[in-house]
């Protein structure tokens, strides 16, 4: 906790020095605790506050008493969402069980309720970096519009040390000036999705893959992997095909590290319910020079983002059932949500879902020093 303290601290003040009463980052720790108290809002933040005012006594100084409800609002309406995302990424590297050589997959998603209007006028993304092997989130950043993941990106990548990881990514993200930031600049390999946004590329690349895998002559010109798995009456086959042979392809200096394509065919069948198989065909530009089961292992680790971050977001802090037109406090709590998520996922000794974990919390004033204290967390 010392050094999320110190951290916050570091925290830039928008408020009028004068009109200060309560520490910025005593402010933050509480409205931390909160959330993984299980509030939601800034008057449940308040609420939380005056039922442990004795208790965060007993580490923040707070010489003028518990903010109000309104002070816990303001402040989260004026703190700039960009600075918010370097405390964050601060905090998080100061984690003890965040590895070198992981995969780190960038992901967007929406905050349903921040919308108004038609066309939903004003909804917000957050772009999140996930570490796959550890489930926790590294860094993320905001935006107003899915379009503009593209700008988003290479914020969030400056907020990360990711050398040697593999940076995975939609096909959103396959941008050449994006591959040479994280290879030339990061030092780290990507593997991204290739879809129709590049759609000469994607059609090349596609027909090439196709027109290989049907020649019997061409067998070493790719290597295979498959995987088969079964559950819930259903089987599903995956086949992972990897070119390295990209020479024929024009503007492949341009992609910076370019060293592979990657072909994955799945097929479902789903027997319970004697439906007819159903096949999918993605394709994958990839820097990675490991092997094709390396790569493959990679590209459904990316999954990952959806499958336990957004979620447990979802589910276990009901992030999409917020109504709310103020953009900016939308965005620090759903970085708040982000902190408490890792927090919560870090406590390893229940197997309690998040959403049990944070409603332990606001009951047993141990158990919550264990999940915020963690000594086995912070460095």
């Amino acid at each position: 906790m010392e050094n999320i303290i110190a951290i916050m601290e570091k925290m830039p003040d928008p408020r009028q020095a004068w009109k200060v009463k309560h520490k910025l980052s005593d402010i933050l720790i509480i409205c931390l605790l909160a959330v993984t108290c299980n509030a939601n809002s800034a008057l449940e933040i308040y609420d939380f506050a005056i039922a442990r005012k004795e208790w965060l006594q007993g580490f923040l100084p707070l010489e003028n008493g518990i903010p109000s409800r309104l002070t816990f609002a303001r402040v989260l309406q004026i703190i700039q969402p960009k600075a918010f995302a370097v405390l964050f990424s601060q905090i998080m590297a100061h984690v003890e069980v965040v590895s070198k050589g992981r995969v780190v997959a960038i992901d967007g998603k929406s905050l349903a309720g921040t919308y108004h209007n038609e066309g939903r006028k004003g909804l917000i993304y957050m772009v999140s970096a996930w570490c796959s092997e550890n489930k926790i989130s590294l860094a993320q950043v905001n935006t107003q519009a899915k379009s503009n993941e593209i700008t988003a990106i290479p914020e969030l990548l400056d907020l990360l040390d990711i050398k040697g990881a593999i940076v995975t990514m939609d096909a959103m993200g396959c941008q050449k000036e994006l591959v040479n930031k994280i290879v030339k600049e990061k030092k780290a390999d990507y593997l991204i999705g290739l879809k129709g946004n590049q759609g000469t590329m994607h059609r090349e690349f596609l027909e090439y893959a196709q027109s290989v895998i049907q020649d019997p002559l061409e067998k070493n010109q790719y290597e295979i992997y498959r995987t088969i798995e079964k559950g819930h009456g259903r089987i599903e086959e995956r086949r992972y095909y990897l070119f390295r042979n990209l020479d024929w392809f024009k503007e492949k200096k341009q992609w910076a590290g370019l060293s592979g394509l990657l072909m994955t065919e799945s097929f479902r069948s789903d027997i319970k319910n004697d439906i007819e198989a159903q096949s999918e065909i993605r394709l994958y530009i990839t820097s990675v020079q490991g092997s094709v089961e390396e790569i493959a292992q990679a590209s459904r680790s990316h999954w990952g983002i959806e499958n336990n971050l957004h979620w447990v977001l979802d589910v276990g802090f009901r992030e999409d059932q917020w109504l709310t037109r103020l953009q900016m406090e939308a965005a620090n709590l759903s970085q708040l949500r982000r902190l408490s998520a890792n927090l919560l996922k870090l406590e390893t000794e229940s197997n309690m879902s998040i959403q049990r974990k944070r409603y332990r919390c606001s009951l047993d004033m141990e158990y919550m020093e264990s999940v915020i204290f963690n000594p086995k967390v912070f460095s």
